[in-house]
């Protein structure tokens, strides 16, 4: 792996840069964009963030201005005062995982920053440190060394990154390191209370309708080993709900006692499924995406799958049968 020295050197030859990062995004790759966005302006430098989607209303506690970020296929990239600007990925293990960002890797110099293990290195540089709990730490080692002070704003962005892979600091990657650093975060005014009610203990109505439903379908398999969850587009009509109420919804299936792995199935069309992954000890959720043309961490990860809803959860269930 490259110094991080090397990665700071680059960013300071570029005064304009794009920040991408992956499609569906979590807390991680949204607090790590915009905290490194906001750090490159107080260097002079032009940087925006360019999504695939609308920005989530669960992230309204950031004070995001719609001047911060464009979004792909809503807003005209190439009418941009500045001309050729250097990508910044983040939190991305892969190019397809960039959605409709991904031509920009082809068509300008990248620096490819994450943290997950099994990332192609697709980038131009490439820098993933597989032992950061989130991406979030490396872009908060990133504006220290660029002499940029992380104060409230950005510091509840890289909170966010923080507590969003972490899952509120409950997750085995929760090291002192990240503890020590949420404190100074804290100190320089950051309100973690707020992010972690916005995170994970903030919803709507219709969501819990919707969860209600999908616990009412909850599954046991191979000795109570494996527990699954599936999602019907029928649950997110009746219910009132959105896939973007599902956030966190695998973990109640991994949760239950005797659990390895807990699966969410979700039948986002007809002939695509999403499958979310998490594991409590021994399982490599993340090899069995990767068999499924996804991937992430060994005990969180996911794929989608084009395929019918029951041929998904069949094919799933037969490769992780060989892991429990």
């Amino acid at each position: 792996m490259i110094k991080l020295t090397t990665v700071i050197e680059a960013i300071k030859k570029s005064d304009n840069y794009l920040i991408v990062g992956h499609v569906d995004p979590d807390g991680d790759c949204i607090g790590s964009m915009f905290a490194l966005k906001w750090g490159l302006e107080r260097l002079q430098k032009k940087a925006l963030v360019l999504l695939t989607e609308p920005l989530d209303k669960i992230y309204d506690y950031l004070n995001i201005s719609r001047d911060d970020y464009l979004i792909q296929d809503e807003d005209d990239i190439q009418g941009l005062s500045w001309s050729n600007p250097n990508i910044i990925s983040l939190d991305t293990g892969s190019k397809e995982r960039l959605g409709n960002n991904k031509d920009l890797v082809d068509d300008y110099y990248t620096i490819n920053i994450d943290h997950h293990i099994d990332n192609t290195l697709y980038g131009d540089l490439n820098y993933v440190d597989k032992d950061s709990a989130a991406t979030g730490e490396i872009v908060y080692q990133i504006l220290e060394k660029l002499g940029i002070k992380v104060e409230k704003k950005i510091g509840t962005a890289i909170i966010t990154a923080l507590v969003g892979d972490t899952g509120g600091f409950s997750y085995q990657n929760t090291k002192p390191e990240i503890l020590r650093l949420t404190s100074d975060l804290m100190e320089s005014g950051v309100d973690l209370y707020t992010v972690n009610r916005a995170l994970f203990a903030s919803y709507s109505f219709e969501s819990l309708k919707l969860k209600g439903m999908v616990f009412s379908k909850a599954r046991r398999t191979f000795d109570g080993r494996i527990s699954y969850f599936v999602l019907t587009q029928e649950m997110i009509n009746k219910s009132g709900a959105s896939f973007k109420d599902t956030s966190g919804l695998v973990n109640f299936a991994r949760d239950i006692k005797g659990v390895e792995v807990g699966i969410l199935f979700q039948e986002k069309s007809d002939n695509e499924i999403k499958v979310n992954f998490r594991s409590n000890n021994y399982c490599p959720v993340n090899e069995i995406a990767a068999e499924f043309g996804g991937g992430g961490h060994p005990r969180a990860a996911g794929c989608t799958i084009n395929n019918t809803l029951g041929n998904a959860i069949k094919m799933v269930l037969k490769k992780v049968k060989k892991y429990v």
